[in-house]
């Protein structure tokens, strides 16, 4: 009976591991973020946050992509990388859920959120505080 439950649980994993995983890193309150598509097995027992630093020291972005990172980093400056409302601390996989492109393809998708906690004061006087 074990041997039934070995056999099924490295499938699902398997399956994990055969799709692309698309980390979104998302600057404050900004409806898009920088995209960076990672193919399967290249993030295998990576962490969230190692593949994050890896998205945001690579140098070969677009204009518009480059002032998406200025803005992270800005964020980041006293701020936090957080996935579904908790600070990212473990592996990739476990903040990923499985959509589909319009073409019907699957693929892993992690949204990560840069915040940085506001500062009373440091923007002028707090209305209605």
């Amino acid at each position: 009976m074990s041997d039934v439950e070995l056999k099924e649980a490295p499938g699902v994993r398997e399956s994990h591991e055969l799709l692309p995983l698309v980390v979104e890193i998302i600057p404050g309150q900004a409806a898009e973020g920088l995209i960076d598509i990672y193919e399967p097995g290249s993030y295998e027992g990576t962490t969230l946050r190692k593949l994050c630093d890896r998205t945001l020291s690579r140098k070969e972005w677009t204009i518009e992509e480059q002032l998406i990172i200025e803005d992270i980093n800005r964020q980041l400056k006293g701020g936090k990388l957080l996935c579904r409302g908790r600070e990212i601390e473990g592996h990739a996989l476990d903040y990923s859920v499985s959509e589909r492109t319009e073409a019907g393809e699957r693929y892993l998708y992690v949204p990560v959120r840069v915040i940085k906690p506001q500062e009373g004061g440091s923007h002028g006087p707090a209305e209605g505080a």
